[in-house]
């Protein structure tokens, strides 16, 4: 759900054309060239356009603002295939653009859950007493996390720290229930998940921000508030946007300071500064060649973090079949895993999603809105992108006649499928923290290039403290511009790098304290290095 954070795209930012007869020069100049026009790079134009920094060049992939945060039309209503929820309120800033520009949300009640096996439906008290108890254990496994941490102990992975626990999930529905919990939110299984920087913090049980959180259902786009933030930089044809624009080749080796960007179109733009965005996906893959390669250290950090697929599937029906939960959780009798991994259902039909937006002369005509939502992650995300779509369907027929086992299930009158890992510009759809990975890593992944005369600068939301969360991404985008502004006006502020990453000392590896929004990881002391850094993980 995450992730929310769920969707960006690879774009790159540039500005004014050396020659200026005409738009489709192909060589441009700028000072600052933003690859991506996703979250991180509309927020980083919209800084440099505060402070009175112009001289930009916005570049991306796509045909839009708006990176992994992207909708499409389905029925007659508009369907986001990445980031879809607000992730609290309060000061979060992606809040705030949606109330300054009127976004069309609904609340997201995950208590609001019915339960089914491969013999129909569950009693709703057995299924909330196991989510109550699994609640309990995550609560826990924050105090755990933060116990092991001021022992200076390393890190586990989630499936090692539920078990010390207690929790195991020996049946179909306790497996659906954590699922739910903790698969749905980082699209990950927790074997893989780190206990210190993942599910053992406190952004998986009480949110970086308060006051629940937001659906977006608006016919406009999540992404209408990100263009609606371009408009304050750029102006109408402006022609430091530069859209379908695939980046090739970014080449910072040259002595004269400059940085020399080829792209699929025959474009060149040389810019004295680059912002990078592209997804930690497209850094992972050979889409985009670096001039020179990345040195050992940014690689290792690169590789090790980990980039999750969270696959949304929308199916619209003649008719609405299911009651009015806004969430159904499935759990196969056949084994204790998720059948096909389809085990998280969301009805678009709840009352105040789609069903709001309609007037009552649209109801009255029974318009064929009926859209059911299953969400599909990690490996069974990965296996159904390999599938042709009427294949999907069958497979998803399958599951709702067992939920559903005295109607006959009408076939879908059509079916949505995003492919976010096969998709190169993005070969994911968030970033995760997995197992063993430390701060100096994280460093290391956002680190700038040359290190000792930073030109090329990394950004978005696997760069960010917030990780995966579309929060982060703009919050990561405003922090780099920053830092450029800092290297444009004065100096380049020094960037914590870690050429060799090691074990720890005797002395404890963390000195930490709480907040209402996550577990803070600061006054970092190894071997190596000493850092003061603020964490977590998540679209």
């Amino acid at each position: 759900m995450r992730k929310s954070l769920f969707n960006f795209i690879v774009i790159a930012l540039t500005t004014v054309a050396i020659t200026t007869d005409t738009c489709d020069a192909e060589r441009y100049r700028t000072k600052i060239a933003i690859l991506g026009a996703g979250a991180a790079g509309i927020s980083a134009a919209s800084r440099f356009n505060q402070k009175g920094e112009t001289d930009f060049l916005i570049v991306d992939a796509q045909p839009f603002i708006g990176g992994r945060v992207q909708h499409q039309s389905f029925g007659d209503y508009s369907v986001e295939l990445g980031a879809n929820w607000i992730y609290g309120k309060g000061a979060n800033p992606i809040y705030k653009l949606a109330t300054l520009h009127e976004l069309v949300t609904t609340p997201n009640d995950k208590r609001d859950v019915v339960y089914f096996d491969s013999h129909g439906s569950v009693p709703t008290q057995v299924g909330h007493e196991l989510a109550d108890a699994f609640e309990q254990v995550m609560e826990n496994m924050v105090l755990y996390a933060e116990d092991r941490l001021s022992r200076n102990q390393v890190d586990l992975s989630s499936r090692t720290a539920l078990r010390m626990l207690n929790w195991k999930p020996d049946t179909h529905l306790k497996s659906a229930v954590e699922y739910f919990a903790i698969d749905w939110e980082l699209a990950e299984p927790a074997d893989g998940c780190s206990l210190d920087y993942a599910t053992g913090t406190r952004d998986m049980t009480v949110g970086t921000f308060p006051f629940g959180n937001e659906f977006v259902i608006d016919n406009r786009g999540f992404n209408y508030i990100l263009q609606q933030e371009a408009r304050h930089c750029l102006r109408g044809n402006d022609d430091r946007l530069l859209l379908n624009t695939l980046v090739t080749h970014i080449d910072y080796s040259g002595t004269d300071g400059l940085v020399k960007i080829k792209t699929n179109n025959s474009h060149e733009i040389v810019a004295d500064y680059v912002l990078c965005t592209f997804s930690l996906g497209v850094l992972q893959s050979d889409l985009v060649h670096f001039i020179p390669e990345f040195p050992e250290w940014k690689k290792e950090a690169l590789y090790s973090f980990h980039m999750t697929t969270y696959m949304k599937i929308f199916m619209r029906f003649d008719h609405q079949f299911w009651g009015d939960w806004q969430f159904a959780l499935y759990a196969d009798n056949n084994g204790t895993k998720p059948d096909s991994g389809y085990t998280v259902w969301q009805n678009l039909n709840a009352p105040g999603y789609f069903s709001f937006l309609q007037s009552n002369k649209e109801k009255k005509e029974k318009r064929h809105n009926n859209i059911l939502m299953v969400t599909v992650t990690h490996k069974d995300a990965e296996r159904i992108e390999r599938m042709v779509d009427t294949e999907i369907m069958d497979e998803i027929m399958v599951v709702l006649q067992k939920m559903f086992p005295d109607i006959t299930i009408p076939r879908p009158l059509e079916i949505l499928v995003p492919r976010w890992h096969n998709n190169p510009l993005f070969r994911g759809s968030y970033s995760n923290w997995p197992i063993g990975m430390q701060t100096e890593h994280h460093d290391n992944l956002r680190a700038p290039l040359p290190i000792n005369h930073p030109r090329v600068w990394f950004s978005g939301e696997a760069m960010s403290d917030d990780y995966g969360y579309l929060h982060g991404a703009w919050t990561e985008g405003i922090a780099t511009a920053n830092k450029i502004l800092d290297c444009i006006r004065s100096r380049c502020p020094r960037e914590d790098y870690h050429e060799n990453i090691t074990g720890c000392g005797n002395s404890p590896t963390f000195k930490f304290h709480n907040t209402n929004k996550k577990k803070n990881a600061s006054t970092f002391s190894s071997t190596s290095a000493s850092i003061s850094l603020v964490f977590h993980r998540e679209q």
